[in-house]
């Protein structure tokens, strides 16, 4: 039963600092955001690619200082039981989720996600594709990248 209340919690407080980093992300001038940067807001239309790369190079600019609350929301993930690893071995970036991590929103596990690849990025701009793996079976089952989550069936 502890155990099931420590996660409560970690949970708990795991999306209250997703709260606080959306709600500094639309404070700061939150227009554009990672999740948008392949779309204009003229019917959602693609933009040229180096528009994108333009974009996503701005918004880790914006965002540098937040990487604090970046890591203690990756921090969170761990020891809330949501993930068991969360590493960037030779820039390649990557996380194994556990079964609390299914039962998120599509909107929660994207911010996650996104907090988790920006942490990346804005050390290594290379590191720009974040692998999701299933920590049960050792299977991808998905990736993000700065136009959005892609997850197997």
């Amino acid at each position: 039963m502890n155990s099931r209340v420590i996660f409560a919690v970690l949970l708990i407080a795991a999306i209250g600092l997703i709260a606080v980093y959306v709600l500094d992300v639309n404070l700061t001038g939150g227009g554009d955001t990672a999740v948008d940067a392949g779309t204009n807001d003229k019917g959602g239309e693609q933009v040229s690619s180096e528009a994108t790369v333009i974009n996503v190079d701005q918004e880790i600019e914006r965002t540098k200082h937040l990487q604090e609350s970046r890591k203690k929301i990756m921090d969170g993930m761990i020891e809330g039981g949501l993930a068991s690893r969360i590493e960037n071995p030779a820039g390649k970036p990557f996380i194994y989720v556990l079964e609390p991590f299914y039962l998120l929103t599509v909107d929660e596990q994207t911010s996650l996600l996104n907090v988790i690849l920006y942490y990346y990025m804005t050390e290594d701009r290379e590191s720009d594709v974040l692998s999701i793996y299933n920590e049960d079976t050792g299977q991808e089952i998905g990736t993000y990248t700065p136009s959005g989550l892609l997850m197997g069936e």
